[in-house]
């Protein structure tokens, strides 16, 4: 998959080293036509998600997968440093050379764990357990429940719905909007019959504590797997959520975007994550600059609704937060 993920990746390049020892006891390498950051990182510190630490790092350089032939990496205790460059040395950008061979389908394994969030519009799809057969408080597995269903007249019996707690609102980080609820996996139930005005069903799974006014859900099979798809478009938003409303993102985690099909975007789409750069405490005053982005790393999209989505972190190489910036990958 990394292989496969490098050609994806790749400007159009084939590594060709040239190594030398430097004197400080470290060593360097010329960059030759065909290297990206991805290959440097795999080649010599044996670590292909290394790029994001090399890129934010290396200000310069504006394209994390543009780098030229002549240019020099600094390789030692486990780092990689890139020798800045004169503008003069620095060649216009190639043109991107289309590969005479069919690319090869590259499958994600995900996991699972897209839910934990709904969008406002997928509020009005919901129903809710209205009773059940005594007077207890809890429901379990195996117990009969009464649904109030907002499409109760397509609903049919062998139809099945999760079972979830509407948490707090999610605004946006930018605007304030509030753009979907956080939800909370309860359990999952069956349809066994129709009535004129509520559905019967029977909880099938059990994973929390189950509450008269739980609100139904069309149950969906969690993302196991998804295949990556370049995106065609240049597409920018923020992360504005967390599964499990957790605050502090990394590696593995579930994250949601501002972004979904209307803008886009598409399940299997890779996406970029960054921040902006401050100025540090000594930076000029007065002085209107904009520095370049710090990269903190990527995550592939697993579901994408209207407006929204959830996505997978790949890799991180900082912390990631709400209001972080994501934009797509179309190279």
């Amino acid at each position: 998959m990394k292989k496969s993920v490098f050609c994806w990746l790749m400007v159009g390049l084939i590594l060709l080293p040239t190594l030398v020892w430097a004197q400080a006891g470290g060593r360097t390498y010329v960059i030759k036509k065909g290297d990206t950051l991805w290959g440097i990182s795999q080649r010599f510190i044996k670590d292909p998600y290394y790029w994001p630490n090399l890129w934010s790092n290396n200000p310069e350089i504006a394209n994390p997968h543009f780098i030229y032939p002549g240019q020099t990496v600094r390789i030692y205790d486990g780092r990689i440093e890139i020798v800045p460059g004169t503008p003069e040395e620095m060649p216009p950008a190639p043109e991107p050379v289309p590969s005479a061979e069919p690319q090869e389908k590259i499958t994600i394994k995900t996991m699972g764990g897209s839910e934990g969030f709904i969008a406002l519009d997928g509020l009005d799809s919901l129903g809710v357990l209205v009773d059940t057969v005594d007077n207890r408080i809890l429901m379990g597995e195996g117990e009969m429940v009464f649904l109030s269903m907002a499409n109760l007249q397509t609903t049919i019996p062998g139809d099945r719905f999760d079972l979830v707690e509407v948490g707090k609102d999610v605004k946006h980080p930018v605007t304030g909007e509030i753009i979907g609820k956080q939800i909370a996996d309860l359990g999952g139930l069956e349809i066994e019959q129709v009535n004129a005005d509520v559905a019967t069903a029977r909880i099938t799974d059990s994973y929390r504590e189950i509450l008269r006014g739980a609100l139904v859900l069309p149950s969906l099979p969690s993302v196991m797997e998804v295949e990556l798809k370049r995106s065609e478009q240049d597409i920018s938003g923020y992360v504005v959520a967390a599964k499990n409303e957790k605050i502090a993102l990394g590696q593995h985690d579930v994250i949601y975007l501002d972004l979904g099909a209307m803008d886009g975007l598409e399940a299997g789409n890779l996406v970029y994550i960054s921040r902006l750069r401050t100025a540090s405490e000594l930076g000029l005053e007065g002085e209107e600059v904009r520095l370049p982005d710090v990269l903190l790393g990527s995550a592939v999209v697993l579901e994408a609704g209207a407006h929204t989505s959830s996505a997978l972190v790949l890799k991180s190489a900082a912390p990631i937060y709400r209001g972080d910036q994501v934009r797509t990958v179309t190279e």
